[in-house]
């Protein structure tokens, strides 16, 4: 018997259904257009009617008519077939289980949970004088639903009796296994439940708010990824804030839950903030459909002004129109919603160009003045324009950047040609001819290289120092001791090799390089696994855990190519 999926594939013709949402034209015997995931000007996105499958040779992405209006309406699995079921004219009131149910049962205990947390904060006087404090009135506690983790086993004893299975639970990120009992993840913490775009719970984030931050008590605690929470693709508020945002075309992009919270209670509807991670193109991709300008307003201090510019490169592959909100004296958009509404509405109508801010903060506001530091400035400021995909938009922010800078614009052209040059000639300089070496030479090439590298930029060091399990043993000991001889000798290569070269093309290289190193890794340890296996007897049960963790290694493999290729 088809499952409801194979069902509505049966019914509806891939090529008509897109038809709806895209412009398609005849190509040999399928169709083209441009893909509505990725920016583009020539179209790389066909349609196959005969097997009834997309695929974009552009961005990668492809499938079947449901994963087309998973990634197009931004839907899960069963969301999408019930959508699509619809216009199939498919009555799947009860979805077939294979479907449906590891989906259902992790929706249900998110939701099951979350009304366990709101319960116990209207019964904890701490945390909710804490969120007051804030400057959270209750209305707004309530309509956001947070709550509060009392820990111990009761929320885990309270779904089990529900009828939910312990391994459900564990699987939906609630609880985990510890010294043989089951303990609440969000233990002491206020809970901030996360939603997908229709309003179901999918995850949480806890936060402590009675007793310092350690590297073992981290600040935030966020749910696992699950097959219905994935960070990279959640927005925390834009299942309340889209309304506003279509209305408006705008979004006004914030960092944390607490910016949120406060710019909503401040009469600002269209704000939503990433989930616990980065900025992705699959947030942008979620956006560009129902915005065309994002308004951005970080924290207001070094790391905001670096993740505003780390997001420029992601958004530059995306045709928004990109401003920054000043927030003043103000630390963050939260302080600035409680403190004066009136002045945080006025910033996001003043907000500027994110170029015009940048320019404004570095030559203006901070005024550089070393020669130095401005060229350096000047020479990363060049690398985020060069990014742009209009050459039109380049040539524009050139001609801001030299009056700001008081830089000849022609002198910043051929800088910019320079840096264009060097980039080609960097990328492609080792990567062949790392490929056919040994093993072990290439892992000293790779190493030895990041290490000239992080003796150029300071800042990439402590990575390196992180992933000290990664380096051969006669390694770790320049890590171990930065002063070390051996250590000084390195720097002195380093500024003989690296020193010219732009800062932020040798942080890229440093990425590529450090994903190459985890793959000689995660290789080796491959090689240990398939040797415990040789030991063993086929019918072993060892084997079969130890099977599981070589192909889980493979997959991560697989990833880091496909990555930094």
């Amino acid at each position: 018997m088809p499952t409801d999926a194979e069902r509505i594939k049966q019914k509806l013709d891939i090529v008509e259904f897109l038809k709806s949402a895209m412009t398609l034209s005849p190509a040999g015997k399928n169709f083209k257009g441009l893909c509505p995931f990725h920016q583009e000007k020539n179209p790389s996105f066909m349609v196959s009617s005969e097997r009834q499958s997309w695929h974009c040779f552009g961005c990668g992405e492809g499938g079947d008519v449901i994963k087309f209006a998973m990634l197009y309406e931004n839907l899960d699995f069963p969301e999408a077939l019930r959508v699509l079921a619809e216009k199939a004219g498919i009555d799947i009131a009860v979805m077939n289980q294979r479907d449906q149910r590891q989906f259902t049962v992790l929706y249900d205990i998110n939701t099951e949970a979350q009304k366990s947390f709101a319960h116990a904060l209207w019964k904890n006087n701490a945390a909710l004088v804490y969120l007051r404090d804030r400057g959270l009135k209750d209305e707004t506690i309530r309509e956001f639903g947070l709550g509060f983790s009392p820990g111990g086993d009761a929320l885990v004893v309270h779904l089990i009796k529900k009828g939910y299975a312990i391994e459900d639970i564990h699987k939906a990120g609630i609880a985990y296994r510890y010294r043989g009992l089951n303990k609440d993840r969000f233990d002491g913490r206020i809970v901030f439940p996360i939603t997908n775009d229709i309003g179901n719970v999918v995850g949480f984030t806890g936060r402590i708010f009675n007793k310092e931050e350690t590297d073992e008590v981290p600040k935030y605690m966020n749910s696992p990824e699950t097959l219905i929470f994935i960070k990279s693709k959640l927005l925390y508020g834009l299942h309340k804030s889209k309304p506003a945002i279509v209305k408006s075309r705008t979004v006004f992009l914030v960092e944390g839950q607490m910016d949120v919270l406060m710019v909503w209670q401040a009469g600002v509807h269209n704000v939503v903030a990433v989930s616990g991670t980065g900025l992705t193109g699959k947030h942008l991709m979620k956006l560009r459909r129902i915005a065309d300008t994002v308004i951005v307003s970080f924290d207001n201090d070094a790391s905001g002004l670096k993740a505003l510019e780390r997001s420029l490169d992601i958004f530059s592959t995306f045709d928004f129109h990109i401003k920054a909100a000043s927030l003043g004296t103000y630390k963050d958009p939260a302080e600035m919603a409680e403190a004066d509404p009136q002045a945080l509405k006025k910033a996001i109508t003043d907000a500027q160009p994110v170029f015009t801010y940048l320019f404004e903060t570095y030559f203006r506001t901070q005024n550089i003045t070393d020669i130095m530091e401005r060229k350096n400035k000047v020479r990363h400021l060049l690398g985020k324009i060069q990014n742009l995909a209009s050459t039109i938009e380049r040539d524009m922010w050139i001609k801001e950047l030299s009056r700001y800078s008081g830089i000849a614009e022609t002198a910043l052209t051929e800088e910019l040609g320079e840096m264009k040059s060097m980039k080609r000639e960097h990328m492609t300089g080792d990567r062949e001819t790392l490929e056919q070496l040994p093993p072990r030479e290439r892992i000293e090439h790779i190493v030895r290289r990041l290490l000239l590298v992080a003796c150029t930029v300071k800042e990439l060091w402590q990575i390196l120092e992180k992933h000290e399990a990664w380096f051969p043993e006669q390694y770790r000991e320049i890590l171990k001791n930065p002063e070390d001889e051996k250590t000084n000798l390195l720097e002195m290569e380093s500024s003989y090799l690296t020193g010219d070269i732009d800062p932020e093309l040798l942080k890229t290289e440093f990425q590529e390089l450090m994903c190459q190193l985890e793959i000689e890794f995660l290789k080796k340890k491959q090689s240990v696994l398939k040797e415990k296996m040789r030991t063993l007897l086929e019918d072993d049960t060892e084997v079969e855990v130890l099977a599981e963790k070589f192909y889980n290694i493979a997959g991560k493999i697989d990833t880091l190519i496909k990555k930094n290729t």
